[in-house]
């Protein structure tokens, strides 16, 4: 027996053992088997270079990999690539760019071929209706600190833009110096009928070498950020955001997406993954690999390390990376009954954020509403 067989057997072993001892669990655990199946072939795409904000450390542009393909403009290609996609097998699309919102039609194209899926854009576009994808809008802080970071005030803009959108969710990237504010902006979002989740500020490799050598601000990604005031976190600082998020968890449990175990697990202190001589994480599941891989605004497969090729592997928490990751991981989570659970939870976020409501899960030949998930 390999010694990936060996530990594959005991992961199912101590897995049903909780199951045995916890028969309750049992029904969820066979939902999370269906949001794996789900995910079983996830692939990335970058549908367009232009975007019309200049987000502070933006994970795009500050780097040079997106320098390595030329869009492909027209939309016709698209609809023959998605298409390929999903003959070949795409069970869930994430799309993204630069900013996807200013490619909608390429969204269409992609939604005829993929049904499920998610975008993540600025929120300074509406999203058209027809499309069916969940949606995954920034939020960096209250309205002026959107403006100090992003370039632009766009606060309000995107929650009118998605007002009364199911198929909408803020996500609020968080950095040590606007952790201040995620009360008064999800007391915000709660007001106006919205849901949001956090993301942690994961700095690109360019990023990191601008602060360590003190290089001058430009007028772009870097315009705000010194060696003596920037994004990135320490210890003490992930830890005091950990609670913070723990706290609005308990606070605005209707409003808040995010389970306690995933937040504790993406605040843990050090790597979140394994990594090799060079730095590169081994057992991330944004990495290219056979069951995902990530394409360019050419339509060919990126041969970067990852979706995200520019962020630093050693402190990346970006949530799509993460949860994906932890989702078909779960031996992080089998030390006890209860953490056990948490990753049932961890599970059921990604339900709730990603496939919302309307997404039925097959269980063997019944199925399940991920209304169940969301329930209050």
């Amino acid at each position: 027996m390999t010694l990936h067989a060996h530990s594959l057997r005991t992961t199912n072993q101590r897995i049903e053992g909780y199951l045995n001892a916890h028969p309750a669990l049992r029904p969820r655990y066979e939902q999370a088997r269906a949001i794996r199946r789900i995910l079983r072939k996830s692939n990335n795409y970058d549908l367009t270079s232009r975007c019309n904000l200049f987000c502070e450390g933006c994970f795009y542009f500050e780097g040079d990999d997106y320098k390595r393909a030329a869009e492909d403009m027209d939309d016709a290609h698209w609809d023959t690539f998605f298409a390929a996609q999903a003959a070949a097998g795409v069970s869930f699309g994430f799309f993204a760019g630069a900013e996807p919102g200013l490619a909608q039609e390429r969204l269409l194209r992609a939604a005829k071929h993929i049904p499920r899926g998610a975008i993540h854009t600025n929120g300074t576009l509406r999203i058209r209706p027809e499309i069916p994808y969940s949606i995954q809008i920034s939020v960096w802080g209250d309205e002026d600190t959107t403006k100090h970071f992003r370039g632009g005030n766009v606060f309000w803009k995107s929650i009118r833009n998605f007002a009364n959108d199911p198929r909408a969710c803020f996500v609020f990237t968080i950095n040590p110096n606007n952790l201040s504010q995620l009360p008064g902006v999800v007391r915000i979002l709660q007001d106006y009928g919205h849901r949001i989740m956090f993301n942690y500020f994961s700095p690109t490799q360019s990023y990191l070498e601008k602060i360590a050598c003190g290089a001058d601000n430009d007028k772009d990604y870097f315009r705000i950020s010194s060696s003596a005031t920037n994004m990135l976190f320490d210890t003490g600082s992930l830890l005091r955001a950990r609670a913070v998020v723990n706290e609005l968890i308990g606070q605005y449990p209707a409003t808040v997406l995010q389970s306690r175990a995933f937040n504790d697990a993406v605040t843990a202190p050090g790597p979140l993954y394994s990594l090799d001589d060079s730095g590169i994480a081994r057992n991330c599941n944004g990495r290219n690999f056979a069951w995902h891989q990530g394409y360019r605004v050419d339509m060919q497969p990126s041969d970067a390390k990852c979706c995200m090729p520019n962020v630093d592997c050693a402190q990346c928490r970006l949530y799509t990376i993460a949860i994906a990751s932890f989702i078909f991981q779960p031996e992080r989570f089998l030390d006890t009954a209860q953490t056990f659970e948490g990753w049932l939870d961890i599970c059921e976020q990604f339900a709730r954020v990603y496939l919302g409501q309307r997404e039925p899960v097959p269980m063997g030949e019944a199925a399940m509403s991920f209304a169940i998930l969301v329930a209050p």
